[in-house]
């Protein structure tokens, strides 16, 4: 007799599709709900290698629900991702667990297959991806933007002379650079989603 022992997984992960045949992966990420500066973005069909980041839930009947949540971590770290989250509720009756890890991309359909012959019953699977190369090339074209303005103020600070000029082209320039750094922040945090 198993029992009612379920193991909820919830495993993002992140590809770099071409558009042409194949997929070629290059990370993972955090799940959708947390990618930063999410709007609607400009179409960039003219992009060859689309970033998608996909998110992996299984829901599984195991023997062993702590026995599996425990090899379950330890895969995931073997396979150079890590463990997000973990719980067990009831593990004195019939304990159930959720589990969130996060693999690289390459290592996904290996840690899927690892998964699912933990199971004795895959309960449901799902797969769902969201493309955020728009979004990263929108955010590249604002950097650029911020940039070309902050030269030009850059450009007439250093003929500025009176000390009001001084003071304020120093502020709006500083002004730029924290946006600035913002945006990249936010490219860099897409960037990491998609490395792990």
């Amino acid at each position: 007799s198993f029992g009612v022992n379920t193991l909820s997984l919830d495993i993002p992960s992140a590809r770099k599709q071409s558009s042409g045949a194949g997929i070629s992966s290059f990370g993972a990420s955090a799940p959708l709900a947390s990618l930063p500066y999410q709007q609607e973005y400009s179409p960039q069909p003219d992009v060859k290698d689309r970033l998608v980041v996909q998110e992996s839930n299984l829901s599984l009947l195991v023997k062993d629900v702590t026995d599996t949540r425990g090899k379950i971590v330890k895969y995931a770290e073997e396979s150079g991702g890590y463990m997000v989250t973990s719980n067990i509720s009831s593990p004195q009756d019939a304990p159930t667990s959720a589990v969130t890890i996060r693999v690289p991309s390459e290592k996904l359909e290996d840690v899927l297959t690892f998964l699912r012959s933990l199971a004795v019953k895959v309960v449901s699977e799902n797969l769902s991806g969201q493309d955020v190369t728009d979004q990263y090339v929108d955010i590249d074209t604002k950097i650029a933007q911020l940039e070309r303005t902050q030269k030009k103020l850059e450009d007439i600070l250093a003929q500025a002379t009176q000390i009001t000029d001084i003071t304020n082209l120093t502020q709006q320039i500083l002004s730029y650079q924290n946006q600035i750094d913002s945006l990249k922040g936010q490219q860099d945090a897409l960037e990491k989603n998609a490395q792990l």
